[in-house]
């Protein structure tokens, strides 16, 4: 059980501080630009495109962390628990 909380808390640590990478060019590649800052702060140039909506892209990064703060949390919550739990004794199971 250790070991599954000590994951969540890695994953949700990994996702808060590579949240920017992950949603440029992560889910850019997987939603679009237009659909991340609004097809409107769109604004493509000859070599690529220029988005004009800085608050959008702050949102998304921020929505992505907090999707890794709440993993992390799942993890301490999973260590804590396991830590405080009784351990299980074969014994007493055997009897009733």
């Amino acid at each position: 059980m250790k070991k599954l909380a000590w994951a969540f808390i890695l994953a949700g640590v990994l996702i808060v501080c590579f949240s920017g990478k992950i949603v440029f060019p992560g889910l850019e590649l997987l939603l679009g630009i237009e659909t991340i800052v609004g097809k409107r702060n769109v604004v493509y140039l000859d070599d690529g495109y220029a988005f004009t909506n800085p608050g959008a892209m702050a949102k998304w990064i921020l929505t992505v962390a907090g999707c890794g703060v709440c993993i992390a949390a799942i993890g301490v919550f999973i260590l804590i628990r396991a830590k405080y739990q009784k351990p299980k004794d074969n014994a007493q199971e055997n009897e009733s």
